[in-house]
Order: C-alpha cells, then structure tokens, then sequence
C-alpha cells in the first residue's frame, strides 16, 4: 500500500541505514564536547516571539520573512526556534547557569531549526 503523503519539502528525515550514521556522528560529537568540559542544553522547541526579535533583531530577514510564527490558544505570540543563540542566552540567564560555574557557560545543543528559506 502507497501513501500520497509526504515529508514537507525541505524537511530532512533520518531513516536506517542513514539515521545510524546520523546518530553515531551525534554521539562522537558529544563526546567530545563532554571531554573539553561542555554541559548538554535541551532547549524548548518554540520560545515567546519577542525573544527572537530582540536578540535577532526585528527589522532582520530572519524575524521579518522566515520565521514560524503562530499564536496559541492563550494568545501569545509563539515562535518554533530559527536558531539557538537566543534560545541558550535565555536558558543560561533563567536558570543561573553563568552564576553556578563561573564564565565563560560551556555548553552546547542540538536538534531542529525552523525557517522559511
């Protein structure tokens, strides 16, 4: 049986045998970012809408053309992540990561980005 569905266009997906390599690569990489001292960061896949246009700035391509904005139920302005920069300054700073270990905060992410490219 044929399925008329399809990934959206520009979506990568990671099926066997190429998601094994994909995740053997992750996990080198991580290892060695836990060798030269850096935490793991899981960061929220969408992020309060002003977060992007103040640390990204609002009159960038990136706020004004490519991002994946929506309003939730609640009526926020609600945006899937475009990058990680704004997201990681926000969780250090929320969570008190700069004040628990001192400077410079070594840590590093992974996963999704979302843009209209």
């Amino acid at each position: 049986m044929s399925s008329s569905f399809q990934a959206p266009k520009g979506v990568s997906e990671y099926v066997p045998p190429r998601a094994d390599l994909f995740q053997a690569i992750r996990q080198a990489f991580a290892e060695q970012a836990r060798l030269a001292g850096y935490g793991y960061l899981e960061l929220a896949v969408f992020e309060d809408t002003n977060l992007f246009k103040r640390g990204v700035g609002e009159s960038t391509d990136v706020v004004s053309k490519e991002m994946y904005t929506f309003e939730d139920r609640g009526g926020r302005s609600i945006t899937l992540r475009p990058e990680f920069t704004a997201g990681v300054l926000r969780s250090v700073l929320e969570n008190g990561l700069h004040k628990q270990g001192g400077l410079p905060v070594k840590v590093w992410t992974s996963g999704p980005a979302f843009r209209a490219e």
